[in-house]
């Protein structure tokens, strides 16, 4: 148990004083700057010194602190006053949808000893859950317990599906090929979008090889790995004023005239437009996310771990 420096305990004792009791707040969230806010009408540096910290002027209210024997996790509603829309405190909810798993550290501390380095209160709790309001940040803090997680671990919803995109239950992997590149050329033709090489060794000749027993490109591509390129086969254009979006190879795709006929997965026709001259625009194999839908997961060919309900892995979505 820490022992309350003797400056403090006059300060309890005095019938009147000039100074005031001031609470401090530090909120640490892994790989992030620690947020520091004080309860008070300036700004304040503790402890005072060369290695100081500054803790900012904000509104900080919190709920009256109980002693319970009944084995109760003590959990507390933590008000900050931040009216800022556009301030760390906001930002850092944003960032981290909403501060849950970061630390909370309360600090009380006196006016006339902020040279002290040790305050008089001194507690730490974990944030569960967060709030924002026009007018402040409310944050739930505790002492995280086993016992208060679901059980069975997971909740299956209808038409959604619960797995990580990616995770170790999903098992969707994208292909670790892309291209960025100038030599692309995007055009139509009929009722399809067409990539076309514009130089030799281009988009088509060195990245995408035809189906088996079709003839090879002409040229013959390089000696390096390229995309297998049959139905369905999906990739995304970034990087392009115009054509940016996921597209979907055709069933009937010509390698030997050297282009590669697609559809746009979105609403399966929206025309390709010219890229200005010298463009750079990416282009990457597979999915890069999931919108957790059945029709996604058919599109990643990976309905057999579709994690929604109906369809739980292994069963009718095969």
């Amino acid at each position: 148990m820490n022992i309350l420096d003797s400056s403090y305990i006059d300060e309890q004792t005095k019938i009147a004083g000039s100074g005031a009791w001031i609470w401090l707040l530090e909120i640490a969230t892994p790989g992030r700057t620690t947020l520091r806010y004080a309860n008070n009408n300036s700004d304040i540096g503790w402890p005072l010194g060369i290695s100081s910290n500054t803790y900012s002027k904000l509104s900080i209210t919190m709920d009256d602190i109980s002693v319970s024997t009944s084995g109760e996790f003590p959990i507390h509603k933590l008000q900050i006053g931040d009216v800022d829309l556009d301030g760390g405190l906001r930002e850092r909810v944003k960032v981290t949808a909403g501060l849950v798993g970061s630390t909370v550290r309360l600090i009380v501390v006196h006016s006339s000893h902020l040279d002290l380095l040790t305050p008089a209160i001194d507690e730490i709790a974990e944030v569960l859950n967060c709030e924002v309001t026009a007018e402040a940040v409310v944050l739930t803090i505790g002492v995280p317990s086993l016992l208060s997680k679901r059980f069975p671990r997971d909740r299956y919803v209808p038409s959604f599906c619960r797995h990580k995109f990616g995770g170790a239950l999903c098992r969707y992997v994208q292909p670790d090929y892309s291209l960025t590149s100038t030599a692309i050329r995007f055009t139509t033709s009929g009722d399809y979008n067409i990539i076309q090489q514009v130089i030799s060794g281009s988009l088509v000749s060195d990245v995408f090889s035809g189906a088996p027993g079709e003839p090879a490109p002409i040229p013959p591509p390089a000696p390096r790995a390229r995309w297998k390129l049959d139905a369905d086969t999906v990739f995304e254009v970034s990087g392009s004023v115009s054509n940016n979006g996921w597209f979907v190879a055709d069933a009937s795709h010509l390698i030997t005239q050297s282009y590669v006929r697609v559809f746009n997965e979105a609403d399966g026709g929206r025309a390709f437009v010219a890229e200005a001259p010298g463009a750079s625009v990416i282009i990457q194999l597979g999915y890069s996310d999931c919108d957790h839908t059945l029709e996604a997961c058919k599109l990643r060919n990976n309905s057999q771990n579709y994690g929604g309900s109906p369809g739980i892995a292994g069963g009718m979505y095969g």
